[in-house]
Order: C-alpha cells, then structure tokens, then sequence
C-alpha cells in the first residue's frame, strides 16, 4: 500500500510559497519516506513542487474571500485578516474530497495543512530543505540578457511600478544592447528563463525569490524600510540571507520611492557589470558568496530570538542591522 503526502492548499503569497511552504513540504515528504506527494494548488505552480515524485492537482481557488497576504488571506476594503479556522472551512471540501479518492485508489494518506497564521519557518536544514531549479539553458541569447519581474499584487497595488514604466525600462535597456523578457505567469516557464538570464530585476516580489532558487542575481528595488515580522529583519536581510537559502547574489536598493525609468536603467546596467550571470565579475560574486556566508553566521548564532536576547543591546543593534 502506499503512502500519500496530500497537501492543502496553500493561499498565500508566492513568496512565502517558495519560502516558507514548498521547502517544509520537502522536508517532510523526504523524511517521512512517502511514496507520492499530492498537492492541491492553483495552475501554474507545479514546478514549485519539483523534485519529488508530484501529482499536482489544479484548482481553482477564485472564491476565497481577500487577496493574497503572507500565508493567508487579507480584506483589503477593512484590512482584516481572515482567521485561520475560516480559510480551513473554505478548502476542507477540496481536502476531503481529495483524501476520499486517494483512499478508494488504495493508498494510506496523511494531510500537511499550512498554518494560514503568518507562521514563518526558517530557512535551514533543521526546518525546510530546498532545491536548485536552474537547469541546463540550450537558447541563451549572445547579448546580455534581463528579466523584468513586475509586481502585480493587488494589496497595496498603488506602490506598484505602472506597465508604462516597464516598456520604458525594456527600450532604455535595448539601447545598449540588453535583450528583455517579460517575467511569465507560469512557473515551469519561469524556471527556464530564470536559469538563462544574466539578471531579474523588480520591486519586492515573489517572482525574484524564484530567481533566487534558480541561481539567477537580482536586483531588488525595496521601499519596506521598516522591521518584518517576529525576527524584526529588513527587507534587505531577507533577500540577502533569511530568504536566500542557495546564497545567491543580490544587490537590494532600499528607496524612499521607486525610481524613474533613467534611474532605473542605469542601476540595472551598473547591476550586470557587478553580479550578472555571464556579464558580472567572478570577483565581486565570490565576494558576496564570502559576505553571505558571514551574515548567515550572524543570523544564526547572534540573531535568532534565543541566542540573540543573550547579547547587550549595543551588540545586537550592531550586528542586526549594520552586520548583517
């Protein structure tokens, strides 16, 4: 008989699916010795779930009430967030229907729920395990090459970049020989053209925290200058190490506003010179490998809420924002 990881949907945020989701359900799935892995998800997410024995089962979750918001749910009209017992209730019937069939088919089947608490799990073996998704690019473009990774969620829409913008980047860019891509809603197809460009650039969104998992250097635009979550980090931190598990290069630009399309495209160029894929030095890659690995250290043994209430406040302020 075998045995079946079934996974309810998961609600939230792309980012926190690739985060704080998809790496816990490799890491359960690789040491509960299951034979199958089925996940209950919108389209267009399977290649999320690579590397395990997968059926992924679309559906269509256009119901929910709220948007996107962490790893739950969010009114945007009343900025209320939906408990976690009514996001269940909402999903049971997909979950249970699920568990009926796979049960008539033969198979024993234990459930993952994801918390729809804004529970994050941290990014280390102990927690998570991740995987690589570059793969081998045969078509690679002669002339550098960046993918543009629009922000296009729908909370707090007015802080995103308007399409006028983007067009206006891709023409500035070609002017100096950048070919451009337009990030795809797809993420088999945005694997691929994540793991042959030279560079993703784009406000903080979920779509760079894939590029982070394929290898691919980013350049992060970030106006959240203010402390995330429970580990109070910025948005910077996360890129660089919470949410950067492979240590993959970075630069984050914190702004007080997002930049016109000159600025913009003369950050990108500057970008491509240091960390680009095939267009970057060797030298400045290695050296924020050599930075990573320092301020993951940090993270790990000064930072972390246990350890890091031990050390005077000088010493944490320090390390928390000017180290690490």
């Amino acid at each position: 008989m075998s045995r079946v990881l079934l996974t309810a949907p998961y609600v939230g945020e792309i980012g926190w699916e690739l985060m704080s989701w998809q790496g816990r359900v490799r890491w359960v799935f690789t040491r509960g010795g299951y034979d199958r892995l089925v996940v209950l998800g919108p389209a267009g997410k399977a290649g999320f779930y690579n590397g395990m024995k997968l059926d992924y089962q679309a559906v269509d979750l256009g119901y929910l009430p709220g948007t996107a918001y962490e790893d739950r749910r969010i009114v945007t009209a009343s900025n209320e967030l939906l408990p976690a017992e009514r996001i269940r209730q909402c999903v049971a019937g997909l979950v249970d229907r699920a568990v009926t069939e796979l049960t008539e088919q033969g198979g024993t089947v234990d459930t993952l729920w994801p918390a729809y608490d804004g529970t994050l799990w941290p990014c280390d073996n102990r927690h998570q395990r991740f995987m690589r998704y570059e793969r081998p690019v045969a078509d690679a473009p002669d002339s550098p090459w960046v993918v543009l990774v629009a922000r296009t969620r729908a909370y707090r829409s007015g802080h995103n970049w308007p399409p006028s913008h983007w067009s206006e980047l891709a023409r500035r860019l070609g002017e100096h020989g950048v070919r451009t891509s337009v990030y795809p809603n797809d993420s088999e197809a945005a694997i691929a053209m994540l793991s042959g460009c030279d560079l993703a650039v784009g406000q903080s969104t979920g779509g760079l925290h894939l590029a982070a998992l394929c290898g691919c250097p980013t350049m992060v635009w970030s106006l959240q200058r203010y402390l995330m979550w429970r580990w109070e980090i910025t948005n910077r931190q996360r890129y660089e190490t919470w949410w950067n598990p492979l240590g993959s290069p970075v630069i984050v630009r914190e702004l007080p506003q997002l930049p016109e399309p000159q600025d913009a495209a003369r950050q990108v160029l500057t970008a491509l010179r240091a960390i680009g894929r095939r267009t970057g030095s060797a030298i400045q890659r290695a050296a924020f490998r050599c930075k990573w690995a320092v301020r993951t250290a940090l993270n790990r043994r000064v930072i972390e809420p246990r350890r890091y209430a031990r050390w005077p406040w000088p010493v944490q302020k320090f390390v928390r924002y000017q180290l690490a």
